[in-house]
């Protein structure tokens, strides 16, 4: 389990007790999967980050960079008067790139060691620096560490934690929480409305007693950075704080049901084990990590069968399924860890092409028959983007101990693509305007000067400090090294729309920000609101990467790569899971 006390969070000075060193001067603590120092006699070796590109040609940098940053972040913001550009992707995929995030990396968003952007003036770090010191908290696989805990490094205390997520009635599932009763009334599962496991486990569930292996002591010992998330200020417990595999999937609450989903989809799995050949009998540690390894795998078939087609240029994902992750697999061949079941990540893909997602949220959603369609009564025709943030555990719940019982979505609003009747039953379309809500987020701290609330600012800033390559060094090493020739937007494409005075007063027509860029390329050359060649290159290309180069994906469960399918795992009631949509009528959520 991870625990991080969120995204933007400081360090601490070096000599706090709990602390890993972070870079000169300062330490970033761990907690649960990332356990205090006296847990080990030795440091464990973590996941690591490093450049697609390391020599490529960055922004320019002057005196003036940040601030021309922070003027196109803010001219990347959609004024109240614009129209909202729907895609044709279902909004599912937009917090199912949420949680693939979550999966595979952390650490690029903290402000620790050198990574700290909220100052006046951001200067970039050399790259050796970046990827000597930045280390990823998470193991760069898609193996669900996430969902069911055990991340590259493990403690007394992790591994505590680690069994909290585990059903005590029935160890080889895992642990989901019951809502509670709402002033409203019910929205039911369309499969089985008797069906209580509707939210997260939170610590309301967890200190009922029931065999949890963690106690209300454990969550009153951890470091002081970490305490504050589950012990108020006024010494209570925070009943609505998530008991989950890694934190940060209770920040919003499209996230969170979407974990709740992949918890589910766990325990039908278990409940269809008999139907196996291959499931083990009997031993519920066995049967519990096949049941991991079996989620995993239907998980990876629709990161690459279902993820990347919603959201990449058709062209270049089928080069990269065809001919294979050519610059992942030669990005691995050269920052190769000692730890196979370690895989690191391009930060080319961390800091700005996996960061696409940001501009695909909506300020609303159609979300269930309280909060949506046919007309929301008895409470509002939609649910806006704060109140995804009010209902989790970071929100607070509006003071209740677990998701209000008219809080569950219905997916059938989220898995479906767009009609004429139910345009913005989608995603927003991927381009260089994100939400107005993310321009000034009130669940974060806005720092010394107000930019860490600001998500764009934040993504350039983050972007020049880790001395990320411009997008037309990519595009030139892709060239040069690979002859993989991708179109290359004119000045004119980069320079129109709200942001082209910012592109040009902040000299950025030529080397241009990387995760600017893309949004950009999507903008003018996307189809049907999805990425263009060089976001969709970055993306499929690191994440088939990482499917193909774990030994234990579904991609090397055959004598023939990539031929497993959802078809040879386990089918609840029946169901191939073969999409998401499939993926949530298995699991009685559809």
């Amino acid at each position: 389990m991870l625990l991080l006390p969120g995204h933007g969070t400081t360090a601490v000075p070096d000599g706090d007790a709990h602390t890993y060193p972070a870079g000169k001067g300062m330490s970033v603590s761990y907690a649960c999967g990332y356990s205090c120092p006296e847990d080990y006699p030795t440091e464990p070796e973590f996941g690591r980050f490093a450049y697609f590109f390391p020599d490529g040609d960055g922004i320019p940098v002057s005196a003036d960079t940040t601030r021309h940053l922070d003027d196109l972040a803010d001219a990347m913001v959609q004024a109240p008067q614009d129209e909202i550009e729907n895609s044709s992707i279902p909004p599912v995929f937009t917090y199912f790139g949420q949680f693939i995030d979550h999966d595979i990396t952390a650490n690029t968003d903290r402000e620790t060691g050198f990574s700290i952007i909220d100052t006046q003036v951001v200067t970039p770090v050399a790259r050796g620096e970046v990827s000597k010191k930045l280390q990823n908290l998470r193991a760069g696989t898609l193996n669900l560490d996430s969902v069911h805990g055990g991340g590259p490094v493990q403690g007394p205390l992790a591994k505590k934690l680690d069994e909290a997520l585990r059903f005590p009635a029935d160890r080889s599932k895992l642990w989901a929480g019951k809502v509670s009763p709402g002033p409203i009334g019910t929205v039911p599962f369309p499969a089985d409305p008797d069906d209580e496991a509707r939210d997260l486990l939170r610590v309301s569930r967890l200190i009922e007693g029931n065999g949890s292996p963690l106690s209300e002591a454990d969550l009153r010992a951890l470091p002081d950075d970490l305490r504050k998330m589950f012990i108020k200020e006024d010494d209570s417990l925070n009943l609505q704080r998530a008991i989950i595999g890694d934190m940060r999937n209770d920040e919003n609450l499209a996230v969170a049901q979407f974990h709740l989903a992949v918890i589910r989809l766990h325990n039908r799995i278990i409940d269809h084990a008999h139907e196996h050949p291959d499931a083990p009998n009997g031993d519920a540690d066995a049967l519990f990590n096949w049941g991991r390894k079996m989620t995993s795998w239907h998980y990876q078939w629709l990161v690459a069968n279902a993820y990347l087609p919603a959201i990449c240029d058709a062209d270049t994902l089928v080069d990269v399924m065809e001919a294979g992750p050519r610059v992942y697999n030669d990005f691995l061949d050269k920052n190769r860890p000692s730890d196979p079941s370690l895989l690191p990540l391009p930060l080319e893909f961390s800091v700005a092409g996996f960061r696409f997602g940001h501009t695909m949220v909506r300020d609303a959603y159609d979300w269930n028959r309280f909060f949506g369609r046919p007309h929301g009564d008895p409470v509002l025709d939609q649910a806006d983007f704060p109140l995804l943030f009010q209902f989790t555990g970071n929100g607070g719940m509006r003071g209740a101990p677990s998701l209000p019982d008219h809080w569950p979505i219905e997916w059938d609003r989220f898995v479906h693509p767009p009609t004429a009747d139910a345009p913005d039953r989608s995603a927003r379309r991927i381009d260089t305007n994100i939400a107005i809500p993310l321009g000034a987020m009130v669940n974060e701290n806005p720092g010394i000067n107000g930019r860490m609330a600001h998500l764009a600012s934040r993504n350039l800033r983050r972007g020049l400090r880790l001395n990320l390559p411009s997008a037309q060094a990519c595009l030139q090493k892709l060239r040069d090294t690979y002859s993989i020739s991708l179109p290359e937007l004119s000045e004119a494409q980069l320079t129109s729309g709200t942001t082209g005075d910012a592109i040009r007063t902040g000299n950025f027509v030529e080397h241009t920000p990387l995760w600017f860029y893309i949004l950009k390329e999507a903008e003018e050359l996307g189809k049907n609101g999805q990425l263009g060649p060089l976001g969709s290159r970055i993306v499929a290309d690191t994440l088939m990467g990482l499917i193909a180069n774990d030994p234990q994906s579904y991609w090397n469960a055959t004598a023939r790569p990539g031929d497993w399918h959802p078809n040879d795992g386990v089918k609840p009631d029946g169901v191939v899971i073969d999409s998401v949509a499939k993926m949530m009528e298995a699991t009685r959520l559809l």
